[in-house]
């Protein structure tokens, strides 16, 4: 086992989007500070790397996508689709990082399992699962909202004999021919299972494929396209306006509410909104209804009922329609997923959906699948689109103790582990501007918990500024440690949960609700990402610097002179 050590300024975990954006701005910044990236893959990407699985595409607009910082890089890439799909999106973030010589300071195939704060030194100190370790004096966490993949928690899973997996742990080998005459099932229906399951469906010879539905989701059509050169060589005359489009809207993404209230308006006229929001390609048909769609019962039904017709008129057999059409929450209220083909899938005889409000899975067998009214379903592949223990989950895999041996993780009915003395029990945040962390001194988040979650990317880049000003904070000043104040954390974690009021999804569990039950700890909802706008949220870590980060104990006293 190795026990070789080393020592930086900057250590990053994660070369995903986050991490490459931190990497480059930090070292443009600093470019005498000792940097290392840290990355559990063979290569840059994050999400873009594991989730390689069948019809896995982003479904923002790609040209909202990219990163806005390098012109040499927006004019040197060609989107090839409206809505770009893993591989090109995979090969983009590999484009920046060969681009801005990323590479040199990423060490790739490094897991990292342990994260100790040492009051001594005012220092973190890291180990990888080879027993090396890594000594830095700040902290960015790049780990990714939607990084720690979950199984279901249901009996037997271990003793399937066919292949079986999670989507974003798609064996490499798996390619198409393999799927001829193959018996498949896919357990779950949210947004990876209904990509999969789409681009399954889609695939010659197989001999069935079975959607093991256990809560049906709303979803709506994606209208994906390609992009001719020719309008790509306009999209890069129009990049500014593109990018301020995003920054004026609450979200991040190209679209917005329409100002008026489903009341205010004929039913003639939420039709023809409906139907033009429907039809236009995107984000629209969730972002672009009536504001009071997702605050007003009333708006949100009649909108609902809307979606509800489209999947009946797409959707051959009446009962296979209703089990689609989802009981226990209206449109919008959970992240909605977009798709292409996804619900005409079902009209195909070798599809079958099995409702497990029906009949739910006793157990998972060595041949494939016994329901609790005694069905059996043998299967060839099993794949779990169970999705992932999300925002504060992301963090779990690695043991972190912070100021005092106080630890970050805790359940608190657990009979071992840090229970209530733990930062965040229950995975429930508390955080400053959702970049810092009390107890966790020197220690940064890029898309952790209480920051936006709409279009990464342009959270990213902002995240990434902030805290590149905080750090040139403390070079200026000679600061060697800083760490949120508890009324300011206090303060914000109120905030945060102040801006969720009204909205109708905190009613709904979702991982956007910080629920997840095949996840200890997990099942009572709690505000675990930032409801506000964008805006309203750049607004206040503005507010913050102008006072001269007036949230943060800034502090000295140990040698810095590697700086």
């Amino acid at each position: 086992m190795a026990t070789s050590h080393e020592e930086y300024d900057v250590l990053l975990i994660g070369a995903g989007m986050s991490g490459l954006c931190a990497l480059h701005h930090i070292r443009k910044r600093f470019p005498n500070w000792r940097i290392k990236v840290l990355e559990a893959a063979s290569d840059v990407g994050g999400t873009w790397f594991w989730n390689c699985y069948p019809g896995a595409r982003f479904d923002s607009e790609s040209v909202s996508y990219a990163f806005s910082f390098d012109e040499s890089i927006l004019n040197g890439w060609h989107w090839k689709e409206t809505f770009s799909a893993q591989p090109d999106t995979l090969e983009y973030l590999q484009f920046v990082a060969d681009r801005l010589d990323l590479r040199r300071d990423i060490q790739f195939n490094t897991r990292v399992v342990s994260a100790r704060w040492e009051d001594d030194r005012r220092q973190w100190r890291f180990t990888d699962d080879t027993g090396r370790s890594y000594t830095t004096r700040f902290y960015v966490s790049c780990l990714g909202f939607l990084s720690n993949p979950t199984l279901p928690a249901i009996p037997g899973i271990e003793s399937f004999q066919g292949r079986g997996f999670h989507t974003s742990q798609w064996p490499k080998d798996l390619r198409q021919d393999a799927f001829a005459g193959q018996r498949i099932g896919v357990l779950g229906t949210g947004a990876t299972g209904i990509q999969t399951i789409t681009a399954l469906s889609k695939v010659p010879n197989i001999k069935s494929l079975k959607v093991f539905q256990r809560t049906a989701n709303w979803s709506a059509p994606l209208h994906n396209r390609d992009i001719p050169k020719e309008e790509m060589a306009d999209i890069r005359r129009k990049w500014p306006e593109i990018f301020q489009t995003c920054a004026d809207t609450p979200t991040c993404f190209m679209h917005k509410a329409d100002p008026r209230k489903s009341s205010d308006v004929t039913s003639e006229e939420r039709r023809e909104l409906w139907e033009r929001i429907y039809a236009t390609p995107g984000m629209a048909k969730w972002l672009g209804a009536f504001s009071d769609t997702y605050t007003d019962r009333t708006a949100n039904q009649l909108y609902s009922n809307f979606m509800a017709e489209k999947i009946r008129s797409r959707v051959d057999d009446p009962d296979i329609a209703e089990s689609l059409i989802p009981k226990d929450h209206g449109f919008g209220l959970r992240r909605v997923p977009l798709e292409s083909g996804y619900f005409e899938a079902y009209n195909q005889p070798n599809v079958h959906l099995v409702d497990l409000k029906k009949s739910p899975i006793d157990e998972v067998t060595t041949n494939g699948i016994r329901l609790r009214d005694g069905t059996e379903h043998e299967l060839d592949i099993l794949v779990y689109a169970t999705g992932f223990n999300a925002i504060t989950g992301a963090f779990a895999n690695i043991d972190w103790i912070g100021k005092h041996g106080i630890p970050l993780m805790g359940i608190s009915d657990s009979k071992k582990g840090p229970g209530e003395e733990a930062v965040w029990v229950d995975y429930r945040p508390r955080t400053y501007l959702g970049l810092t962390v009390p107890k966790f001194p020197n220690m940064f988040m890029v898309l952790g918990p209480h920051q936006p979650f709409g279009n990464a990317p342009r959270s990213i880049e902002h995240a990434v500024q902030v805290i590149v000003e905080i750090l040139a904070t403390c070079e200026a000043k000679g600061y060697t440690y800083v760490e949120p104040k508890e009324e300011a954390v206090d303060a914000w974690t109120e905030h945060v949960a102040d801006c969720s009021e009204g909205a109708l999804l905190n009613e709904v569990d979702s991982w956007m609700t910080g629920v997840n039950k095949n996840v200890t700890g997990k099942t009572v909802r709690n505000v675990a990402r930032y409801a506000g706008s964008a805006i309203e949220f750049r607004r206040r870590c503005e507010l913050s610097r102008a006072a001269g980060w007036d949230g943060l104990n800034f502090a000295g006293g140990v040698s810095m002179s590697k700086l």
